[in-house]
Protein backbone atom coordinates (compact mmCIF):
# COMPACT_ATOMS: atom_id res chain seq x y z
CA UNK A 1 0.00 0.00 0.00
CA UNK A 2 0.97 3.17 -0.54
CA UNK A 3 0.93 6.27 1.44
CA UNK A 4 -0.54 9.14 0.37
CA UNK A 5 1.36 12.56 0.92
CA UNK A 6 -1.51 14.92 1.93
CA UNK A 7 1.07 18.23 0.85
CA UNK A 8 0.44 17.06 -2.54
CA UNK A 9 -2.88 16.36 -2.13
CA UNK A 10 -3.62 19.60 -0.73
CA UNK A 11 -1.95 21.64 -3.76
CA UNK A 12 -4.13 20.05 -5.95
CA UNK A 13 -6.75 21.02 -3.69
CA UNK A 14 -5.42 24.54 -3.64
CA UNK A 15 -5.21 24.77 -7.53
CA UNK A 16 -8.78 23.33 -7.99
CA UNK A 17 -10.00 25.61 -5.06
CA UNK A 18 -8.07 28.10 -6.77
CA UNK A 19 -9.88 27.55 -9.81
CA UNK A 20 -13.20 27.49 -8.42
CA UNK A 21 -12.35 31.06 -7.03
CA UNK A 22 -10.95 32.36 -10.48
CA UNK A 23 -14.04 31.29 -12.23
CA UNK A 24 -16.49 33.07 -9.70
CA UNK A 25 -14.43 35.65 -9.92
CA UNK A 26 -14.62 35.67 -13.60
CA UNK A 27 -18.11 35.23 -13.43
CA UNK A 28 -18.80 38.15 -10.70
CA UNK A 29 -17.25 40.12 -13.16
CA UNK A 30 -19.28 39.02 -15.70
CA UNK A 31 -22.53 39.92 -13.87
CA UNK A 32 -20.77 42.99 -12.84
CA UNK A 33 -19.75 44.37 -16.29
CA UNK A 34 -23.76 43.17 -17.57
CA UNK A 35 -24.61 45.27 -14.22
CA UNK A 36 -22.58 48.22 -15.42
CA UNK A 37 -23.83 47.73 -18.96
CA UNK A 38 -27.60 47.76 -18.27
CA UNK A 39 -26.77 50.83 -15.74
CA UNK A 40 -24.99 52.42 -18.51
CA UNK A 41 -27.36 52.16 -20.78
CA UNK A 42 -30.60 53.16 -18.41
CA UNK A 43 -28.13 56.52 -16.96
CA UNK A 44 -28.18 57.18 -20.95
CA UNK A 45 -31.86 56.95 -21.39
CA UNK A 46 -32.26 59.16 -18.62
CA UNK A 47 -29.64 61.72 -19.81
CA UNK A 48 -32.02 61.63 -23.05
CA UNK A 49 -34.97 62.05 -20.69
CA UNK A 50 -33.79 65.01 -19.30
CA UNK A 51 -32.42 66.97 -22.54
CA UNK A 52 -36.21 66.15 -23.88
CA UNK A 53 -37.77 67.28 -20.02
CA UNK A 54 -35.55 70.80 -20.62
CA UNK A 55 -36.13 71.44 -24.13
CA UNK A 56 -39.98 71.11 -23.78
CA UNK A 57 -39.50 73.21 -20.54
CA UNK A 58 -37.23 76.09 -22.19
CA UNK A 59 -40.77 76.07 -24.95
CA UNK A 60 -43.16 76.64 -22.08
CA UNK A 61 -41.33 78.98 -20.63
CA UNK A 62 -41.12 80.61 -24.49
CA UNK A 63 -44.99 80.52 -24.91
CA UNK A 64 -45.37 81.78 -21.43
CA UNK A 65 -43.10 84.78 -21.92
CA UNK A 66 -44.77 85.26 -25.47
CA UNK A 67 -48.25 85.74 -23.80
CA UNK A 68 -47.48 87.47 -21.04
CA UNK A 69 -45.53 90.02 -23.34
CA UNK A 70 -48.55 90.38 -25.92
CA UNK A 71 -51.70 90.31 -23.58
CA UNK A 72 -50.06 92.18 -20.64
CA UNK A 73 -50.67 95.29 -22.55
CA UNK A 74 -54.08 94.74 -23.85
CA UNK A 75 -54.88 93.31 -19.95
CA UNK A 76 -53.69 96.70 -18.09
CA UNK A 77 -55.75 98.73 -21.41
CA UNK A 78 -58.84 96.51 -20.96
CA UNK A 79 -58.72 97.08 -16.69
CA UNK A 80 -57.53 100.84 -17.22
CA UNK A 81 -60.59 101.11 -19.11
CA UNK A 82 -63.18 99.27 -16.65
CA UNK A 83 -61.96 101.40 -14.25
CA UNK A 84 -62.88 104.43 -16.06
CA UNK A 85 -66.01 102.76 -16.47
CA UNK A 86 -66.58 101.91 -13.14
CA UNK A 87 -66.04 105.52 -12.11
CA UNK A 88 -68.56 106.72 -14.46
CA UNK A 89 -70.97 104.46 -13.01
CA UNK A 90 -70.37 105.33 -9.54
CA UNK A 91 -70.90 108.96 -10.51
CA UNK A 92 -74.30 108.16 -12.01
CA UNK A 93 -75.23 106.23 -9.72
CA UNK A 94 -74.81 108.69 -7.23
CA UNK A 95 -76.93 111.42 -9.73
CA UNK A 96 -79.83 109.06 -9.79
CA UNK A 97 -79.55 108.69 -5.61
CA UNK A 98 -79.98 112.29 -5.81
CA UNK A 99 -82.82 112.25 -7.93
CA UNK A 100 -86.45 112.84 -6.36
CA UNK A 101 -88.53 109.94 -8.20
CA UNK A 102 -91.40 110.54 -6.19
CA UNK A 103 -91.68 114.47 -6.35
CA UNK A 104 -90.61 113.88 -10.61
CA UNK A 105 -93.71 111.47 -10.49
CA UNK A 106 -96.26 114.10 -8.43
CA UNK A 107 -94.98 116.93 -10.61
CA UNK A 108 -95.81 114.66 -13.72
CA UNK A 109 -99.34 114.39 -11.91
CA UNK A 110 -99.79 117.64 -11.09
CA UNK A 111 -99.32 118.56 -14.86
CA UNK A 112 -101.69 116.15 -16.75
CA UNK A 113 -104.28 116.74 -14.05
CA UNK A 114 -104.11 120.82 -15.04
CA UNK A 115 -104.00 119.82 -18.70
CA UNK A 116 -106.27 118.05 -18.36
CA UNK A 117 -108.62 120.89 -16.33
CA UNK A 118 -107.38 123.40 -19.10
CA UNK A 119 -108.21 120.79 -21.76
CA UNK A 120 -111.97 120.26 -19.81
CA UNK A 121 -112.53 124.13 -19.77
CA UNK A 122 -111.53 124.48 -23.56
CA UNK A 123 -114.29 121.42 -24.49
CA UNK A 124 -116.89 123.13 -21.99
CA UNK A 125 -116.53 126.72 -23.98
CA UNK A 126 -116.21 125.51 -27.38
CA UNK A 127 -119.61 123.20 -26.28
CA UNK A 128 -121.42 126.21 -25.25
CA UNK A 129 -120.58 128.45 -29.10
CA UNK A 130 -123.83 128.26 -30.62
CA UNK A 131 -122.20 127.54 -34.11
CA UNK A 132 -125.32 127.87 -35.92
CA UNK A 133 -125.85 131.64 -34.32
CA UNK A 134 -122.17 132.37 -35.39
CA UNK A 135 -122.35 131.05 -38.82
CA UNK A 136 -125.91 133.83 -38.75
CA UNK A 137 -123.37 136.57 -37.66
CA UNK A 138 -120.41 135.68 -40.17
CA UNK A 139 -123.39 136.04 -43.09
CA UNK A 140 -124.46 139.18 -41.99
CA UNK A 141 -120.89 140.48 -41.63
CA UNK A 142 -120.66 139.51 -44.74
CA UNK A 143 -123.55 140.73 -46.52
CA UNK A 144 -122.78 144.30 -44.94
CA UNK A 145 -119.36 143.96 -46.12
CA UNK A 146 -119.66 143.07 -49.62
CA UNK A 147 -121.94 146.47 -50.40
CA UNK A 148 -118.60 148.43 -49.05
CA UNK A 149 -116.06 146.26 -50.87
CA UNK A 150 -118.13 147.06 -54.09
CA UNK A 151 -118.04 150.24 -53.60
CA UNK A 152 -114.26 151.07 -52.97
CA UNK A 153 -113.47 148.62 -55.78
CA UNK A 154 -115.23 151.53 -57.86
CA UNK A 155 -113.20 154.54 -56.82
Amino acid sequence: MKVQNFNTISSADNTSDEEKQQKERHAMLGRIEASNAGQEKYAKKQYRMTQISMLSNLAALGIIIYIVVTLLPKVNTTLRNLNYIMNDLQTVSSQLAEVDFEGMVKDVDTLVNESNDSLNTAMRRLNSIDFETLNEAIKNLNDTVEPLANFFRRF
